[in-house]
């Protein structure tokens, strides 16, 4: 047996090993794939075939899926490289008598891997795919297949970028110009679609979506190709003929140039392992590139206030833009949504939002400040300490929940009182995630991922259900005036206090270090 091939199946075998061996781990597995089971199972669906909607509404938006994932994958090529191989494979493989190409397949053999279990959560999508638009699951599967696709071509072209451009400057800006004109230019010819279709918006942009010059854009365009041919839209070989070329391409460029691509991989991921290390231990957090300093210290802030400019400062050092690519990536995904569900009102758009707040949430500088010596140290009071630190998740919260929820009022024909409404719940809805991330803190920090991933879920699942049955109960049983809108206005008042008791509970974290290590 080789070398490599026997590295592969301990590993397997040693996944499966611990995987049964904790129990933890071995119920969260089981609950994921139940929640899989009752969303297929359960997604009968009561429309006639007649009344489904359009299939390209479908292809437009995994292709905007592709062209996402493939983009931010490559973007980060230019400063952090392709995370195919981890620390231990560098101190492993590196050293070890193993041609350098067997070792790379090696590592694009893991990274499959990898991009098949982040495509899972395509499946919990069948349920309204399927009752919208009669989507079978052997589609559901060529969708997961072209979603891992895009995740493993965006890693070895983050790569290949990374190996041949890490040390000229130039080209990296080249070619990052290059992406964005190619961005513009798909925008304004879907902007086009849209603004040449005045009493149709809707489908001149999807018409705009599924055209040549979207399916010509590299990778994303191309697997938006391919799985539209799935859908019975069209012909399957171009896009895939394509991806295969670039695929190839790239492989060439790595095994046939004279480029020590090993020092490259070997840097990347020293620096995400000190990534790792520095979240683990609260310390600052590693950057490879510039930092932008700026103005210098708090300025303003006294006792626990100091805490909340403390974590501005933080936030435009950290990064230019106000909100994560997360919640921006969120947020393009729920407008479009909001298209496809304008006769159902803001009730689904809402929940849905709320569901994809699960998993930006916990972001919040708080999180690292548990870490470090300084919350602990100031002579003031714990409650005090941590609703100031809360204060830095506000403006995140109102830009995110304005720059969803203020296009999606438009698009579904609400009132501006409505749309504030809707402002207010989402950013409530914040704070309780927020707080049960902090719950989660305090008894469970040094439980199992599996673990914590469960009780996460479960505890910000249960946190809600006040909010949703106080509004349930006095919409269905006493008429609540306002509707919808009255009923999310009644959650948003609920989730405030539940937030608060649950802060003001939890005040005592702050009394010993320990708590939270």
């Amino acid at each position: 047996m080789s070398a490599l091939t026997y590295l592969t199946l301990t590993r397997l075998k040693n996944g499966i090993r611990d995987l049964l061996r904790k129990p933890a781990r071995l119920i969260y597995v089981v609950f994921l794939l139940a929640l899989l089971v009752f969303a297929v199972q359960g997604s009968g669906s009561t429309y006639p075939p007649e009344s489904y909607r359009d299939l390209r509404e479908v292809v437009a938006m995994a292709t905007a899926l592709f062209l996402f994932i493939f983009l931010l994958t490559v973007w980060n090529g230019f400063s952090k490289g392709g995370t195919i191989f981890s620390l231990s494979d560098v101190n492993l493989l590196f050293p070890s008598p193993i041609h350098r190409t067997r070792t790379l397949f090696y590592g694009l053999l893991r990274q499959i891997s990898t991009a098949l279990l982040l495509g899972i959560f395509l499946f919990y999508q069948y349920g309204w795919l399927h009752n919208l638009y009669g989507i079978t699951m052997a589609s559901m599967v060529a969708l997961f297949l072209c979603y891992t696709a895009a995740v493993f071509l965006g890693q070895v072209t983050a790569m290949t970028i990374y190996t041949f451009t890490s040390s000229h400057e130039g080209a990296q800006k080249l070619l990052k110009g290059l992406i964005i004109l190619c961005l513009l230019l798909v925008a304004g010819w879907l902007f086009w679609g849209f603004w040449t279709s005045p009493d149709q918006r809707l489908a001149g942009v999807i018409d705009a979506s599924v055209s040549l010059p979207v399916q010509l854009f590299p990778v994303g365009g191309w697997l938006g190709w391919v799985f539209s041919a799935c859908l019975g839209l069209g012909t399957w070989w171009p896009g895939l003929l394509l991806c295969l070329a670039w695929f190839f391409l790239l492989l060439f460029l790595l095994t046939h140039f004279d480029r020590d691509w090993y020092e490259d991989v070997l840097r990347t991921a020293e620096l995400a392992q000190s990534a790792i290390v520095a979240k683990k231990e609260g310390t600052m957090e590693s950057v490879p590139g510039k930092v932008r300093i700026g103005a210098t210290g708090l300025k303003k802030g006294w006792g626990a206030s100091a805490f909340y400019y403390k974590h501005k400062i933080e936030n435009r050092r950290g990064s230019w833009m106000l909100l994560p690519p997360a919640s921006l990536i969120f947020a393009v995904v729920l407008i479009g949504f909001s298209f496809f569900m304008r006769e159902s009102g803001i009730l689904p758009v809402f929940a849905f939002a709320v569901y994809l707040q699960l998993f930006t949430a916990g972001q919040s500088r708080i999180n690292r400040e548990l870490y470090k010596p300084f919350i602990y140290l100031v002579p003031e009071s714990s409650f005090s300490k941590l609703l100031h630190c809360l204060r830095e998740l506000v403006p995140s919260a109102l830009a995110e929940a304005i720059v969803v929820f203020v296009p999606v009022g438009l698009i579904l024909g609400m009132g501006p009182g409505a749309i504030l409404v809707c402002l207010f719940a989402r950013m409530s809805y914040a704070l309780l995630f927020q707080s049960g991330n902090l719950l989660l803190e305090r008894f469970w920090s040094g439980a199992s991922k599996a673990l914590i991933m469960f009780l996460y879920f479960l505890i910000l699942i249960l946190l809600t259900l006040p909010g949703i049955l106080i509004a349930v109960f006095l919409m269905v049983l006493l008429n609540l005036p306002g509707g919808v809108s009255g009923g999310l206005l009644v959650a948003g008042i609920i989730n405030i206090p539940v937030a608060l008791l649950l802060l003001y509970l939890l005040r005592d974290m702050l009394q010993y270090a320990e708590y939270n290590r």
